[in-house]
């Protein structure tokens, strides 16, 4: 576990890194969300929108 908020810390760092035009994959079960509100789902939504993929850590082992 990273300790790194899915819905802000990550996802902030994620979009930062596509608008700079990397390729960005987030391993979703090495992060955890803090979830006010909705945040993660919208998070999630505008990762995939800027076109960061989602992956688990068994996609990497």
């Amino acid at each position: 576990m990273t300790r790194l908020a899915t819905d802000f810390c990550v996802a902030w760092t994620a979009l930062d890194a596509r608008k700079l035009g990397f390729d960005v994959c987030v391993i979703e079960d090495a992060t955890r969300a803090i979830d006010l509100n909705g945040s993660l789902a919208a998070a999630w939504k505008e990762m995939a929108d800027a076109g960061v993929k989602r992956i688990t850590a068994s996609d990497i082992a």
